[in-house]
């Protein structure tokens, strides 16, 4: 037991914080952060009568009775279970994701570079009503922190920190954080629409202490910003200014439910320039297998020179097909751009098995003749409508997400009108709390 100095009792409690290790995060950080908070805020009143019973005890000179006893027992049940509701509390932190600049997108590697400013702020209790505390820290490590990290940074980002104190109306404190990161960033990019797709550009922030003691929500008052004039990739891609939010709960281990991790993901989009690939792929692509047709000229006697410029347009088109390759990822699926050009390979191979199933036809030049004119009519008109509808499914589907980002675009600009418009808030004015001497 400890004993109480009434000369001692007018000057505040010195409160000292605990420092952490970036990679072991101590298990017992959160509780005793509130525990300190309770027995400096809530008990700073002296208690003569607690201070006899503390004397008496460890003089030994009289022994405690009873009902002493009893009520000793009863007030630790109690601290017992207010520190195990303690624990059980979240805390949150506040984060809000600024794209200061987006460099270089990266389709086949599947990452992009960027400069980033996580802003992210919490409740520190212990610093409550010491507005002469408000400004920058020097020594952060004073304070507890939530020790965020951006989940999916590729390698060692270049990361720099500002703390600072703030205070609202009420005198509570808050600890900003701000956080300048200038790295490589992971993106699993959807190629399903290539070349017209539009991509998220995701930054993941998360927290290395459990989702059961810290809480990354949203900032309510900062919102998340795209900086469309520093666009590096601008001649290949078109950056979106709206970004979205998604708070989720990161699992680092399936089978531990006390490893998951509170995270939140905020993105900005990017919708790829399709202009390069529709006339340096698609219409040449085009233009080839129209090419095909031109072959029926050359009379039936002679197959094989129906056969060599066939496949010579054939040879064409494959070498368009890795040409392409070269620029996506080894995906296990089909893109719009592998669609095209897999169905003009279907089209220049239907033409070479014409030529040579025609040498079987030549015993009757007018049957010849007649099925020929079919096989040729069949056939341009099944290309043609292929490249209708192709178009049309494009318009449809892929061109309907850039029309909502679009949408999304002029709804983040109203918005901003709006907030713009807003007198700005008043000047809190707060009283110092006055000196008892």
């Amino acid at each position: 037991m400890l004993m109480f100095d009434h000369g001692s009792s007018r000057q505040a409690p010195q409160r000292t914080s605990v420092a952490y290790n970036f990679m072991v995060v101590d298990p017992n950080s959160h509780s005793r952060r509130y525990s300190e908070h309770n027995s400096t805020s809530g008990h700073g009143h002296h208690d003569p009568r607690r201070s006899s019973h503390v004397a008496l005890d460890m003089g030994g000179s009289e022994a405690p009775s009873t009902t002493t006893l009893s009520k000793r027992r009863r007030s630790r049940k109690k601290s017992s279970s207010a520190a195990g509701a303690l624990v059980k509390e979240r805390i949150k932190v506040q984060v809000c994701v600024q794209f200061f600049k987006v460099g270089e997108i990266d389709t086949l590697k599947e990452q992009y570079t960027a400069d980033v400013i996580v802003r992210a702020r919490w409740r520190e209790p212990s610093l409550d009503g010491q507005l002469q505390e408000q400004g920058d820290i020097v020594e952060p490590s004073r304070y507890w922190n939530p020790k965020l990290y951006i989940e999916n940074a590729y390698g060692d980002p270049k990361e720099q920190f500002r703390h600072r104190v703030m205070f609202n109306e009420k005198g509570e404190a808050f600890i900003s954080e701000k956080r300048t990161v200038k790295g490589t960033f992971m993106e699993n990019l959807e190629l399903d629409d290539f070349p017209f797709d539009v991509q998220d550009l995701t930054i993941t922030v998360a927290s290395e202490f459990p989702a059961s003691e810290v809480e990354l929500v949203e900032d309510s008052e900062n919102r998340h910003m795209v900086n469309k004039q520093s666009f590096v990739d601008e001649q290949e891609w078109h950056l979106y200014c709206h970004t979205e939010c998604t708070k989720w709960e990161l699992k680092i281990d399936p089978v531990d439910e006390a490893a998951k991790r509170s995270a939140i993901s905020v993105k900005c989009r990017a919708a790829r320039r399709p202009g390069y690939f529709v006339w340096n792929i698609f219409m040449v692509t085009f233009l080839i297998c129209s090419l095909s047709f031109a072959t029926f000229s050359v009379d039936k006697q002679y197959p094989q020179n129906r056969l060599q410029l066939s496949f010579t347009l054939m040879l064409t088109s494959v070498a368009f097909k890795s040409v392409v390759n070269q620029s996506l990822p080894r995906i296990s699926y089909l893109t719009y751009m592998d669609k095209y050009l897999l169905a003009s390979m279907i089209m220049l191979s239907a033409v070479c098995v014409w030529h040579a199933i025609v040498t079987t036809l030549l015993f009757d030049r007018s049957l010849a003749d007649e099925v020929e004119t079919i096989v040729l009519t069949v056939l341009g008109v099944v290309y043609l409508l292929f490249n209708v509808g192709f178009v049309i499914m494009i318009y449809l589907f892929p061109c309907k997400k850039r029309r909502t980002m679009c949408q999304k675009d002029r709804e983040h600009k109203e918005m901003a009108r709006k907030l713009l418009e807003q007198p700005p808030p008043k000047p809190l004015k707060l009283k110092h709390p006055k000196s008892k001497y």
